[in-house]
């Protein structure tokens, strides 16, 4: 300052409050590296830089890469993430690719690509077991299996069991090599004293047949050949061929049919002064046949 041609010097005092400025506005800035602490930085939310640091500890961490040792904060949300060491309560991330392993007492995530898969005891959908080490869980029902290596033991509900060499339909407890059960009855295929045996071991009827005749076996060991209620030993619906001699019966010798020398057709209408019946002197159509046993 001038003053009349001569000169003062007057001091400049210095305020005793600085102002604290709430927004800077700079083109640019260069730090350089290694000069930034992070000692600077308090609060608020760091977005859009790569942050690389020996370890980081804070209450959230939101940046585009992160590459540290060590990082220790409740939430974690990064684009990139790279770290020997992660622990936090929620990690949200796109794409997560773990080279070592994932420790979590509960992993919750929408879909997962690996190449390996270690769990410890079992793998869970909505709390229920869907796969064992060594077999799958009870809650699978359904499945489109291809191919399966070899079976020790089959169970399809009630109706098919497979337990070593035998199998049972409608049973858990077959009798024999294969067995149908019904009603506590079983129909067996099996061999006994060395032979092939296809049949009961109950004592009950039992009928085989073809849709046209029918042989029928009673509880009491009685057999009917078209006879479904057989009353002897041997009950036949029809002629019977016995040592190569066909044996029928009927009211009057055959008149039809091709017949052998000694067939015997035995009478069904016996009478007093009449005969028995009539055997085969000479074979044909029907074949020459004369009266035997006159009745008297």
């Amino acid at each position: 300052m001038a003053l009349a041609g001569k000169y003062c010097t007057m001091k400049v005092l210095q305020p005793l409050v600085k102002p604290q400025l709430q927004t800077i506005d700079i083109d640019d800035i260069v730090i350089h590296e290694n000069s930034m602490s992070g000692d600077w930085i308090d609060g608020g939310t760091i977005t859009n830089v790569e942050l690389k640091a020996g370890n980081i500890e804070g209450k959230d961490a939101s940046l585009h890469s992160i590459l540290s040792n060590k990082i220790s904060s409740p939430t974690i949300s990064s684009h990139t993430l790279t770290s020997h060491t992660l622990k936090t309560n929620d990690v949200h991330a796109e794409n997560l690719f773990v080279k070592g392993h994932i420790n979590s007492d509960r992993l919750v995530y929408k879909k997962a690509q690996v190449d390996n898969f270690d769990v410890k005891k079992s793998v869970r959908i909505n709390l229920r077991e869907v796969l064992w080490e060594d077999r799958l869980g009870n809650s699978v029902k359904r499945s489109a299996l291809e191919e399966v290596g070899i079976l020790n033991k089959l169970q399809v509900s009630t109706t098919l069991s497979v337990d070593g060499h035998r199998v049972g339909v409608n049973t858990t407890k077959p009798e024999g090599y294969f067995a149908v059960d019904q009603g506590g009855n079983q129909i067996v295929l099996d061999f006994v004293d060395g032979k092939a045996f296809m049949g009961m071991h109950s004592n009950s009827s039992l009928d085989i047949g073809n849709g046209k005749q029918q042989i029928s076996i009673t509880a009491d060991g009685k057999v009917g050949v078209g006879v479904k209620r057989p009353l002897q030993a041997l009950d036949v619906d029809g002629n019977v061929r016995f040592n190569s001699t066909t044996i029928t019966s009927n009211s009057h010798s055959p008149k039809e049919g091709n017949w052998q020398k000694g067939d015997v057709c035995y009478n069904t209408e016996p009478i007093s002064g009449n005969y028995a019946g009539w055997i085969c002197l000479r074979g044909g159509s029907p074949g020459t046949w004369s009266s035997f046993g006159l009745i008297v």
